[in-house]
């Protein structure tokens, strides 16, 4: 084998795995949107989501929970579609799947507890997106788990900011905009 085949085998491999990473940025632009049209609607309609003590609640489980029937049955049409996994594809499952678990248990204490759980399903998310930032190999993805970090102590240190706002800002520069970049990535260098 000549350096040649080896380079083009090394560059092959590169390719694939990126373009094996396409799933992965839908995913963070889906989440990224919706989470963001539900935060503005949240914040131009309060007096609509607000009725009852439970309908913010209900607003805030149902429709994520919607989403995650969509996105799981979507990721599953992907999987099959690509007709294998690799330790990176499962890595990062399980990884979504933590935070999925994580969030039903922050918003369940939260509201046992009269809470807000922006905070801390930020910090989650900064982590979960850090981690598999970090994982893949693709520093916009990590930074934008960072700077998530950055929001939740800004929140932490001014309680009375908005948190729609804060919500809205921290998903769009931690999942949206690194999603963009996953997607349009380059996969034929």
């Amino acid at each position: 084998m000549t350096n040649s085949d080896q380079i083009k085998i090394i560059n092959d491999t590169i390719n694939k795995t990126r373009t094996n990473l396409k799933p992965l940025s839908f995913n963070l632009i889906f989440w990224g949107i919706f989470i963001n049209i539900m935060s503005l609607i949240h914040y131009v309609f309060p007096e609509f989501i607000q009725q009852t003590n439970y309908s913010s609640a209900i607003y805030w489980i149902l429709f994520p929970m919607l989403g995650m029937i969509y996105m799981t049955r979507w990721n599953i049409k992907k999987h099959t579609e690509i007709g294998y996994s690799t330790t990176l594809n499962r890595a990062i499952k399980i990884i979504w799947k933590v935070f999925g678990f994580g969030w039903l248990m922050i918003i369940l204490v939260s509201m046992y507890e009269g809470i807000n759980p922006v905070s801390d399903i930020l910090f989650l998310l900064g982590l979960v997106i850090t981690m598999t930032g970090m994982i893949i190999k693709f520093k916009p993805l990590t930074i934008g788990g960072m700077v998530l970090f950055v929001f939740i102590f800004k929140l932490n240190q001014n309680p009375d900011q908005n948190f729609l706002i804060v919500n809205m800002i921290g998903v769009t520069l931690g999942l949206l905009i690194p999603g963009i970049m996953l997607n349009r990535m380059k996969t034929n260098e």
